[in-house]
């Protein structure tokens, strides 16, 4: 069985360490939370009081408007993780099919509900592509399919036109295919591939997408997932009441339409990928596999280091945190993610790197 571990746990470390460290190991917006949303939380904390909205009416009516679908297309959830959870129990998944390396809670989320793992590896040698004439052949065993686009933690992403062959085949097979678009909202084309707008025309595909990663909020938990209404409606039977939190509800409805945010996000984002990607790749020892994401895969090929949890206790003794990921399925223990920050967290970054693997 897999470690199940993630990144952004620095509650295993000193409180007088927490403040001091620089979070690697969480893909969340290296601008931070926005003032507005802090505003926000001051402004409404005294909603607290009261219960939240079961349903999120307010929050799904203003997803629908900005998909340009109906709220009847959308579940909030306690993040995604929530959903993930949920989908394969409502769905009653009997064999979940999983192209690995990828998110762990997919398996995860499957076992639990006693459902079969059919986890089909993607070759190295293809920077851990995901090849759907390969994938296909599988979709006649399963009867759920996970994919994560772009995937953690490879930042491989596939285009519109791969996840519809996809998707015809799933029609064909009666199997449904989720799409994680977690990090979407950090591709520079995301809303050209992004398949939320797709969901709702058929039963065969449902898209998750978290709020977390692109506000910095993983402290307060929301995600949703889009699909077919009557998909949808299957699904919400499986909620648990008062799921989304009253603070959640509020604020995430007023950040998805900070477009001034997004933008920033925007230019900033490939800004630093770039910047990261080019001076991690001049460290000798080191080698990074090509994102359209905000991370990097990344592994060790030298001698001085020998593994990822060695490096990782090094790049803590300078106040860095990255996500060591041997418990990756598909990975091992030379394999290493690391988020895309500001310049000057990047630059703290290579230069420890480089110390380290001198």
């Amino acid at each position: 069985m897999i470690n199940k571990s993630h990144g952004g746990n620095i509650w295993q470390y000193p409180k007088s360490q927490q403040g001091k460290i620089i979070d690697f190991s969480v893909n969340t917006n290296p601008l931070g939370m926005d003032q507005k949303i802090r505003k926000s939380i001051i402004r409404h904390i005294g909603k607290i009081n009261y219960y939240p909205d079961p349903e999120s009416k307010d929050l799904k009516n203003r997803l629908a408007k900005l998909h340009r679908l109906s709220s009847h297309n959308f579940l909030l959830g306690n993040g995604s993780i929530e959903l993930i959870h949920l989908i394969p129990r409502a769905l009653k998944a009997k064999v979940v099919l999983i192209p690995v390396p990828t998110f762990s809670e997919y398996e995860f989320a499957a076992k639990a509900n006693n459902a079969k793992c059919l986890c089909v590896k993607c070759e190295e040698k293809n920077n851990f592509k995901i090849e759907i004439s390969f994938l296909t052949r599988h979709i006649p065993k399963a009867s759920l399919i996970f994919l994560c686009n772009p995937n953690n933690p490879t930042g491989s992403l596939l285009g519109r036109p791969e996840i519809l062959s996809l998707l015809e085949v799933c029609k064909k097979n009666n199997a449904i295919l989720v799409i994680d678009e977690a990090f979407m909202d950090f591709v520079g084309s995301g809303d050209n591939v992004s398949m939320v707008g797709e969901s709702a025309k058929t039963k065969n595909l449902l898209v998750l997408r978290s709020l977390t990663k692109i506000f910095v909020l993983p402290g307060i938990r929301i995600g949703y997932v889009s699909g077919h209404k009557d998909t949808i409606a299957k699904l919400s039977r499986y909620t648990y009441p008062w799921n989304v939190n009253t603070l959640a509800q509020i604020i995430t409805r007023e950040a998805i339409n900070d477009k001034e945010y997004m933008a920033r996000t925007q230019r900033i984002i490939p800004k630093e990928r770039s910047y990261l990607y080019e001076n991690l790749n001049k460290i000798r020892g080191v080698k990074v596999y090509p994102s359209v994401a905000n991370f990097f895969l990344c592994k060790l090929e030298g001698v001085i280091i020998k593994n990822a949890r060695d490096l990782s206790e090094k790049l803590m003794g300078e106040g860095i945190l990255v996500r060591n990921c041997a418990n990756f399925r598909g990975l091992n223990n030379r394999f290493f993610r690391i988020a895309v920050k500001n310049r000057e967290a990047n630059i703290k970054l290579i230069s420890a790197l480089q110390a380290i693997c001198r």
